[in-house]
């Protein structure tokens, strides 16, 4: 599939309502908990430079995860994992000093990471990825993507971090796509750029034939996101906390079409509705 046949396929079968449901992603939060999917609860959500001064920080967890509401391509993220003489640090161990927090969400207000020209903050639990999937990663967040045609996912495909991609699943930055067998739940195909691998390129830690944990709740839960959105088309963005299992990220109404590469199959008939 092409991007003007996906173009035209998303404006057929995916609505504009449902289009500007998940481009905000407290709301799709909010509806996902209403069908019963699993997501990442929400902390605090601050909405406007006022309630800065309302926060009591003293009552924030040692550790969350401050993103944009609405931002594109998972900039604008800071990550806080522990906090040390009421100091918090980042996953890499850098001071986050209050100062550099407050300034951070003023940032996201003022849209600096949203197509919009103001946004909302979110402060979320950080995830701790199952140690099953951190072990075929280079640190980041390793995620899955589902593509679905209304409760039924279609294909399926792992994004792994690497030291190029700054730990971050990006495959435009050359994290690891890796095509998942959707009926067992194992990577079947591994590439990075154009070249097709064995091994993760930085940890050698093989990843053909590597299980994916709680396979099948990680497909319930791409199932449940066409009935919470109204999306006929979508993309489920998933990740495996080690505590709480799968959770969505996030739900895209125009997933990219790099799930084609990864998994060499076709999307055109991976979704015929």
């Amino acid at each position: 599939m092409g991007m003007n046949a996906r173009n035209q396929l998303i404006a057929q079968v995916n609505a504009a309502d449902a289009i500007r449901l998940v481009n905000n992603k407290y709301e799709t939060k909010l509806a996902l908990t209403e069908v019963g999917a699993p997501t990442s609860p929400t902390v605090l959500v601050v909405r406007s430079r006022r309630e800065i001064a309302r926060i009591d920080w003293d009552a924030m967890p040692a550790d969350w995860a401050l993103k944009p509401n609405q931002s594109l391509g998972g900039s604008g993220i800071l990550l806080a994992d522990q906090r040390i003489d009421g100091t918090w640090r980042s996953p890499s161990g850098k001071p986050l000093p209050l100062p550099t927090i407050v300034n951070h969400v003023r940032r996201i207000l003022d849209g600096d990471f949203s197509p919009r020209i103001t946004d909302w903050a979110l402060f979320e639990p950080l995830i701790r990825t199952h140690p099953a999937m951190a072990a075929l990663s280079f640190q980041g967040l390793p995620d899955i993507r589902v593509i679905c045609v209304g409760d039924q996912p279609r294909l399926a495909m792992l994004r792994l971090p690497t030291k190029h991609s700054g730990g971050r699943a990006n495959l435009h930055q050359k994290a690891v796509g890796a095509a998942v067998d959707l009926a067992s739940g194992t990577v079947t195909r591994a590439v990075v750029g154009k070249r097709e691998i064995a091994d993760h390129p930085d940890t050698g830690h093989r990843l053909i034939g590597a299980a994916i944990p709680r396979w099948p709740s990680v497909l319930a839960a791409a199932a449940r996101c066409a009935a919470a959105t109204g999306l006929r088309y979508l993309g489920a963005d998933i990740v495996i906390d080690a505590d709480r299992g799968p959770l969505i990220l996030e739900v895209n109404a125009r997933p990219g079409l790099q799930i084609q590469n990864i998994t060499g199959r076709g999307l055109g008939s991976a979704v015929r509705l």
